[in-house]
């Protein structure tokens, strides 16, 4: 994955950057963090570590860190990447030039730098710049902080249906 230039979505006190195969073990320590502190586990369907694998072979992967410190991380990958999985063709709807915006992990110590927002902003100008229709995510229905940064970034939901092991899911769209 091809991102933008990063140094516009920079948060004072943390380096943006994609992550390596050697970022690994401190995405898993994000995602331990932050399934402790959910008010619901449902909330998030929890990314495996082969996944983890996947997106960083890919290249699909940025981060903030905090000097050697993992603050937050973003995931997005193109549908040919995704091929029957993808959200959109999910949702019956043309895969061509989509993307789909996985995972958003930021660690309870460091919410409130707005890490999920520049995400979201820098996600969709790299998708942007690759000739990208549309983004899709998925987002539990109770969780409105999430959503809520995705609607106030231009998404709009879908639909909401069964996802993954049957839990409902907010099916978010951004055309680009």
């Amino acid at each position: 994955m091809k991102f933008a230039d990063m140094t516009s979505y920079q948060i004072p006190g943390f380096t943006m950057r994609q992550l390596t195969p050697a970022d690994k073990p401190k995405m898993i320590a994000i995602r331990e963090a932050v399934m402790a502190v959910l008010p619901d586990p449902r909330w998030y369907f929890s990314m495996e570590d082969w996944e983890i694998d996947e997106w960083l072979s890919e290249q699909s992967v940025v981060g903030y860190l905090d000097g050697e410190v993992l603050a937050g991380f973003g995931a997005i990958t193109p549908e040919h990447e995704r091929g029957d999985h993808s959200y959109a063709g999910v949702l019956g709807e043309s895969r061509e030039n989509t993307f789909d915006f996985h995972d958003v992990m930021v660690h309870p110590a460091y919410r409130g730098h707005r890490m999920h927002q520049q995400f979201l902003s820098l996600f969709t100008q790299s998708a942007r710049a690759l000739g990208g229709k549309a983004i899709y995510a998925t987002v539990d229905p109770e969780n409105s902080a999430s959503w809520y940064n995705f609607e106030k970034e231009g998404y709009r939901c879908v639909v909401t249906q069964p996802a993954y092991d049957g839990r409902d899911r907010r099916y978010y769209k951004l055309t680009l």
